[in-house]
C-alpha cells in the first residue's frame, strides 16, 4: 500500500474532535474548522508556531504528502508547511514559506540546515495545492516540493537530521510564526512503497460521504434511532448517544453512502473512517468491510481501546476488480464493519 491517509476536514464540527485521529493537537485555542477551498467544504485552520496536528503512521524513509493550502499572509521567518518527525518526535526536515513567499526545504527544524529554494513565491491569500515528496539519507536522499502540479524546488544529498533513525514516523502541518493564520484542506499522505501512488498525486480533492441508508447486512442492536445507518450518518460524532453495538463474532453491519459529486477525473483511493471502541476488558478486533458486486471484501485487524478512536481501512483499487476505482463503482459499493473476535 501506498496511500496511507486522507482527510478533507469535512466530518468534524469542532477541533475537540481533532484527537479522534490525529496522534499530535495542539490547544483548541490554536486550531479551528472554517470554510474549506471548494464551496460546502471545511478546512482545518490553525495559526502561530503553537497551531499543529501530526499524523503518526509509521516507520518509513520515503513519504509524499500534499494539502491545499492558503497563508492569511506571509511568515515574518520561515515557517513550516510539512514536517517529517522521527521516532523521538524530532523533526529530519521541513518544507517551509519564506518571508518572501519561497518554497524552503530544511534539514531538521524551520531553523535547520537550508537545502535549496525556491525561485517561484507564493502569494498570501491565495490557495494553492502544495507537495513535498522526501527520503530520508545521509547520502543520495531527496527531497522535493511541488506546487499546483509544477516541480518549484528539489534537492540530493543529506536529507537525516536524525543521528539515529533513517526515516520518518509522523508528518505534520504547521502553524506559521507570528500570528499566521493558515489554512489546510484536501490533505492526503503516501508512502514509497507498493506500485501504485507512490509519487505525487498532483492537485486532488478529498470528498466525504456519510450513510445515507440501510446496506445488505444490519446485524449489530442500535441504540439512539431505530436503525443502523442512523446511528452512524452524524457529521459530529455523538459517541454513547447513539451507536450499533455487537459481541458476536462475524456480525456485520453495511451501509449506502451518499454519491460522489461528479469528478470525471481518477479516483486515487476510499478510506473508511469508523468510529469505535469496546466496553469491557479483553481484546476485540473489528473489521472495515466494503460490499462490491453483492461480495464482502474485509479489510486488516483493527485493535479496539476502550475510549473512542477513528480507525481507518484504505482500499486504493477495487477490490472486486483490482483496478482503480471508477465514480459510480464508489456509489454503488456498500461500507460497513465486522466483529472479528
Amino acid at each position: 500500500m501506498a496511500l496511507r491517509f486522507i482527510d478533507g476536514f469535512d466530518h468534524y464540527t469542532t477541533s475537540s474532535q481533532l484527537p479522534y485521529k490525529y496522534n499530535i493537537v495542539c490547544s483548541s485555542s490554536y486550531a479551528a474548522l472554517d470554510a474549506g477551498r471548494r464551496s460546502g467544504s471545511q478546512a482545518l485552520r490553525v495559526y502561530s508556531s503553537s497551531g499543529y496536528v501530526a499524523k503518526t503512521l509509521g516507520d518509513q524513509p520515503t513519504w509524499i504528502v500534499g494539502a491545499a493550502v492558503k497563508l492569511e499572509s506571509l511568515p515574518s521567518s520561515n515557517g513550516p508547511v510539512f514536517a517529517f518527525l522521527d521516532g523521538n518526535g524530532d523533526s529530519q526536515a521541513c518544507l517551509c514559506v519564506s518571508s518572501t513567499g519561497a518554497l524552503v526545504l530544511k534539514r531538521g527544524s524551520s531553523s535547520g540546515t537550508t537545502l535549496a529554494t525556491s525561485n517561484n513565491a507564493l502569494l498570501a491569500g491565495v490557495w494553492n495545492f502544495i507537495e513535498a515528496k522526501i527520503t530520508v539519507a545521509d547520502s543520495g536522499g531527496i527531497f522535493s516540493a511541488c506546487v499546483n502540479g509544477q516541480e518549484w524546488v528539489t534537492y540530493t544529498g543529506d536529507t537525516k537530521y536524525s543521528s539515529y533513525y533513517a526515516y520518518a514516523s509522523s508528518i505534520k502541518l504547521n502553524g506559521m510564526p507570528s500570528i499566521v493564520k493558515v489554512w489546510y484542506d484536501d490533505f492526503y499522505i503516501c508512502d514509497g512503497t507498493g506500485s501504485v501512488n507512490n509519487d505525487f498525486l498532483g492537485d486532488v480533492r478529498v470528498d466525504t460521504l456519510f450513510p445515507s441508508g440501510i446496506g445488505n447486512a444490519a446485524e449489530f442492536t442500535p441504540t439512539g434511532s431505530a436503525n443502523n445507518w442512523e446511528n452512524v450518518d452524524d457529521a459530529s460524532p455523538d459517541e454513547d448517544a447513539s451507536y450499533n453495538v455487537s459481541d458476536t463474532v462475524g456480525k456485520k453491519d453495511t451501509f449506502s453512502l451518499s454519491d460522489l459529486s461528479a469528478l470525471d477525473s481518477s479516483v486515487f483511493g476510499v478510506q473508511e473512517n469508523i468510529l469505535a471502541r469496546k466496553d469491557d476488558a479483553g481484546t476485540r478486533l473489528l473489521r472495515g468491510l466494503v460490499r462490491v458486486d453483492s461480495a464482502d471484501h474485509e479489510g486488516g485487524d483493527l485493535s479496539l481501546g476502550d475510549s473512542y478512536g477513528d480507525f481507518t481501512q484504505i482500499w486504493e483499487k477495487n477490490p472486486s476488480t483490482s483496478v482503480n476505482w471508477t465514480e459510480s463503482e464508489v456509489n454503488a459499493a456498500e461500507f460497513g464493519y465486522k466483529v472479528q473476535s
